[in-house]
C-alpha cells in the first residue's frame, strides 16, 4: 500500500532511512530540514501488510528520489510519477531495474558513490585564501564561474534562480570558494546536511586554473569542518577516474552506483 506521508510519520520514516544514512541523505535532509507541510516538498511511502516501510518517493521542488530495501517496484508508483511529475530522478542503481523502462524520456548517467568517515591533513601550505560563500553578490560571481564548466552550464542558466536557490541552501550545508582578481575561480559545496553527514556537490574549478590543488584544497578545508568540526562524515558520487583518483588519494571508500536520470528537452 502506498500513501503519502505527514508529520506523524517523521519519527519512522527517519529510523527507516537511517538504515543506509549514507545513501538516503537526500530524503534524510530534506525531511529533516522540511518535513511534510510545504508546497515544494512531497514524501510518499510503500508499506507491506503488517505497516512496514518497503520504500519511499520524494519529490523536492523538480528533484524526484526513490529508496527501497528491495530491487521490487511496486507499479502504483508509475501514477504518482504521473500527476506529480519531475524532471530529476535519483536513487541506487540497482533499485531502478524495474523502474528504468517507465524513463524512455529521461537521459541516464551512473556515478561512482563514495564516502570519508576520516580525515588525514596534509599539512601543504596553500597560497590561497579559502572563503565561505554567505552573499548574493558572491552567489553572482560564482554562477559565472559554472557558466566556465561545460559539466554545470546547461543546469544553471538562469542567473535570478541560481542565486535564489543558491541563497536558500546556505542552511542545508556550505559553500566555499577560492577567488583570484575578483573572480571565483574554484568551488566546492554541501547539501542535504542531516544530523550525522553531507552530500558534496558542484566540485568545479575555472578550466584556466586547473592542475593546482585548488579543487584538493578546498576538499582538504571542507573535510576539516565536517570530519573533525561536526563528527559527519561526507558522501559524493563522481563519474571521472581523474576526479575519483583525487577522492581516494583524500581517503573517501566506494559504496556503490548511483543513477541519475535527467528529463530530455
Amino acid at each position: 500500500m502506498i500513501r503519502k506521508l505527514t508529520d506523524l510519520d517523521q519519527k519512522q520514516v527517519l529510523d527507516f532511512l537511517y538504515r543506509e544514512q549514507a545513501f538516503n541523505i537526500f530524503p534524510i535532509g530534506d525531511i529533516e530540514s522540511f518535513g511534510f507541510d510545504k508546497d515544494f516538498q512531497r514524501v510518499y511511502a510503500d508499506f507491506d501488510i503488517f505497516g512496514n516501510y518497503i520504500s519511499i518517493f520524494l519529490r523536492y521542488r523538480n528533484n524526484a528520489i526513490y529508496y527501497s530495501i528491495n530491487e521490487e517496484f511496486n507499479k502504483d508508483y508509475l501514477r504518482i510519477f504521473e500527476e506529480d511529475p519531475f524532471d530529476f530522478f535519483s536513487g541506487k542503481a540497482e533499485l531502478f531495474k524495474d523502474i528504468e523502462p517507465y524513463l524512455n524520456d529521461f537521459k541516464k548517467d551512473v556515478m561512482y558513490f563514495v564516502e570519508t568517515k576520516a580525515f588525514n591533513n596534509s599539512n601543504k601550505t596553500f597560497p590561497f585564501e579559502i572563503k565561505r560563500l554567505k552573499t548574493k553578490e558572491e552567489a553572482e560571481k560564482l554562477f559565472y564561474l559554472f557558466q566556465k564548466i561545460k559539466e554545470f552550464a546547461p543546469y544553471h542558466s538562469d542567473l535570478d534562480n541560481f542565486i535564489s536557490a543558491k541563497l536558500n541552501s546556505i542552511n542545508m550545508g556550505v559553500t566555499l570558494y577560492i577567488e583570484d582578481g575578483g573572480k571565483i575561480i574554484s568551488s566546492v559545496a554541501t547539501t542535504a546536511e542531516t544530523t550525522k553527514s553531507a552530500m558534496v556537490v558542484a566540485v568545479g574549478t575555472d578550466p584556466n586554473y586547473r592542475k593546482l590543488g585548488l579543487a584538493s584544497s578546498l576538499l582538504e578545508e571542507l573535510m576539516k569542518i565536517y570530519l573533525l568540526g561536526k563528527s559527519k562524515s561526507l558522501c559524493l558520487f563522481y563519474d571521472n577516474p581523474e576526479a575519483g583518483s583525487i577522492y581516494k588519494r583524500l581517503g573517501f571508500e566506494y559504496l556503490g552506483m548511483w543513477n541519475i536520470y535527467r528529463k530530455r528537452k
